[in-house]
């Protein structure tokens, strides 16, 4: 009796316990379709071009072929555009927009438009993970559905955020020698212009010569030098180009001539990296050590190991 009364209270309370953690799930899957809501229809949002396609448009450029210019995606996709102009998510928004910058957005994306491929990648993976549970255990999960929709949309934005850090690592390898080629013009009598175009020139489609092109539209546009240099240091969020502008904005109003502070801040970025593989060298030597000390106890035990189970079983000295 006093089994089949215990055996009956922990049913009981499994039934319980599995009935809480049901109403805990209706409630967060409430709140979370609560807050889509409000998000989704809070900010109305406006479908339009962005300013750089504009431009390419206008100076004759072909136009992108893009999933959002394809003919069986278009109209998805522009359901997916018009969720992500309505969510109100203006901090994620501006981090996409950096990211897109950083990575030289070759496709002009907006951040809307990176948001709507990032839902329409979660939409896919989401669809054919609950197919694969419904045939591996032939019930519907939403559980694995707001899972896989969540995973689809986190890879879509580590990805981009993998593109930009490539390219701004990319970048910051290019820069000491392109300021090392520009002091070298500048002191054979060339221009801060004059020294750039040369560089742009003899670099080809390096990432950062693509900024620096853009740097002197900017300032054939009418752009000043320092506004110009200002927004390649907003394009490209690495801090080292950061101090390179601001030391050139500085040797400008103190009346340094501006080869030296170029040579000087090329000298020291050099010195920085030598300092950093050096680092890197001394720390890969340290966390070598650990795999090495496995593979060593790996080899000891197999050479070994017959013999200490053989000491174990029949002891030390055999009769």
């Amino acid at each position: 009796m006093l089994t089949l009364a215990a055996t009956a209270s922990d049913a009981t309370f499994f039934s319980l316990g599995q009935g809480f953690w049901d109403i805990v799930l209706s409630v967060c899957l409430l709140a979370s379709v609560a807050m889509l809501v409000v998000a989704m229809f809070s900010h109305p949002g406006k479908i339009s071009l962005s300013p750089q396609r504009e431009a390419a448009l206008a100076t004759g450029h072909s136009d992108r072929t893009t999933m959002f210019e394809s003919t069986l995606l278009r109209p998805l996709m522009l359901v997916m555009l018009s969720l992500a102009h309505r969510l109100a998510l203006p901090g994620l928004k501006r981090w996409i927009r950096g990211k897109l910058v950083a990575s030289g957005n070759p496709e002009f994306y907006t951040p809307e438009e990176q948001i709507a491929v990032a839902l329409l990648t979660g939409s896919a993976l989401a669809g054919v993970m609950e197919v694969l549970y419904l045939i591996a255990a032939g019930q519907f999960s939403v559980v694995i559905l707001f899972f896989a929709m969540g995973a689809g949309m986190i890879l879509t934005i580590l990805q981009l955020y993998s593109r930009a850090s490539s390219r701004v690592r990319t970048i910051g390898k290019r820069v000491p020698y392109a300021l090392d080629l520009i002091a070298l013009a500048m002191g054979a009598g060339a221009t801060f212009t004059e020294a750039v175009q040369t560089v742009v020139k003899e670099g080809g489609s390096d990432p950062f010569n693509a900024e620096l092109r853009a740097v002197l539209a900017e300032i054939n546009l009418g752009t000043t030098r320092r506004r110009s240099l200002e927004n390649l240091a907003e394009r490209v969020p690495l801090e080292m180009l950061r101090s390179i502008i601001a030391s050139i904005v500085q040797a400008e109003e103190l009346g340094t001539p501006l080869a030296d502070a170029l040579h000087s801040q090329a000298t020291l970025m050099r010195m920085h990296r030598s300092v950093r593989a050096e680092h890197a060298a001394a720390v890969a030597s340290v966390r070598i050590l650990l795999p090495s000390l496995l593979i060593l106890m790996g080899v000891v035990l197999a050479l070994f190991g017959p013999m200490i189970v053989n000491t174990v079983e029949n002891g030390l000295f055999t009769q």
